[in-house]
This record gives C-alpha cells, structure tokens and sequence, in this order.
C-alpha cells in the first residue's frame, strides 16, 4: 500500500471493538451457541455462527431461527454467558495498543460499539484496554444503532464537532454510522469485514494494519 497521505484537522477518533480493538470472535460465537440452546434452537453451523458478528444480537438472534416470543430470553442468555465467560476469550489484535498508547493525549478516543456499554466496558477492562479511552459508549435503549452511538459519543467527548473526527471500524455498519452522523471513515481490513464489503461502503480510507492509523493521523 502506497504511504498515506495525513489528515488534517482531526480533534477526536471514535473505534468500533468487535474486529477493530480486539478479535472477540471466538467468545461471541460461544455465546450464540449457548444462547441458542438455552432457547431449543437448532445451531447452525460454525460458519454461519462466524459469518457476520457486527449486527446487534435483536437482529442477529432472530436470523439463526430464535422466535420472536424467545428473543428477549436468548438476549439474556447470550449477554451473562457473555459477561462471565466469553469476554475472557478475545485478544487486541497485533499493533492495536501501541496505537491507542500513541494516541492517548494526543485526542480523546471514544468508542461506539454494538455491544452494550456496559458490556464494553466490561470487555476493555477485562484486557487492559478501558483506560485508554475518554468515553466508552455502546448500544442503549436512548441509542439503539450504531449512527446514534456514533453521535452520542462525540457528545460525550465534549460536543466534537463530526467533521473533526473520525469513525474507524470493520464492517459496512461502522462506515455508514460515520456518513451518517457526518465524521471521516476509515476501513481496517483485519477485521472481520471483508475489503469488497468496506469499499462497497465507501470508506474514505481502507487500512492493512493497525500502525497506517497513526500514519493517517500524523504520526
């Protein structure tokens, strides 16, 4: 890949967790197995459990078979099997904490994940990595998709103006939450979103590692 050429006039940066901080994919895909039996649902396969972790579980659940009526029980299951367990089983990818250590001080970071907050929280913690954020923020009942995450966490950080941050993530979601909500948006390609799925999206720069951030930013 060609060098990057730096942006100017970014004051905050905002990343997705899931295939962005940290590889969760071994525990989220525990998860749903066990929230498929705790329901009487058939489990698929273990490539259609991996084949897309970014939706939030309301969505997700659903699409393997959990009916409607059991929906709100499978949730529950999934996020304390989550929280007790799977949490534990993720790892921050290669070159991710001494992104976030170059970061710090430099611009508040924030997050805007799928996850619900406190279970964000709860996942940054368990590896380290809760500190190095100003604002850790997720899906909430006030906040519901990623775009009004995106949005609240810029507030949080101290009313960010969107045109002076930017949203980096895996999938197409986090892309169009930034297009949205109007920040830069930046593709990173060692997550689990493919590259046709984020240059589908339209990300404004796609990345091979996580060091072309600091690149990206000047630095």
């Amino acid at each position: 890949m060609s060098p990057l050429r730096p942006w100017t006039g970014v004051r905050a940066v905002v990343l997705d967790v899931d295939g962005t901080v940290i590889d969760s994919a071994d525990g989220i895909v525990a998860g749903f197995r066990h929230a498929l039996a705790s329901v009487d649902v058939t489990l698929p396969d273990d490539g259609t459990l991996r084949s897309d972790l970014g939706p939030p579980l309301g969505t997700l659940l659903p699409s393997f078979g959990v009916p409607p009526e059991r929906l709100d029980e499978a949730v529950d299951a999934y996020r304390t099997y989550y929280l007790h367990h799977g949490l534990h089983r993720a790892t921050p990818y290669d070159g991710v904490v001494d992104v976030l250590t170059a970061l710090t001080g430099r611009m508040p970071l924030g997050t805007a994940t799928a996850k619900r907050t406190d279970t964000a929280r709860a996942t940054l913690e368990a590896h380290g990595l809760a500190t190095f954020f100003d604002v850790v923020n997720g899906l909430a009942d006030d906040h519901p998709s990623k775009a009004a995450t995106l949005a609240q966490t810029l507030e949080l950080l101290g009313g960010i103006n969107p045109q002076a941050a930017v949203m980096v993530g895996d999938r197409r979601s986090d892309i169009v939450a930034g297009q949205s909500v109007g920040t830069r948006t930046v593709g990173v390609l060692w997550g689990y979103g493919s590259r046709a799925e984020l240059e589908d999206a339209r990300a404004d720069v796609l990345l091979e590692r996580p060091r072309q951030l600091l690149e990206l930013l000047g630095g």
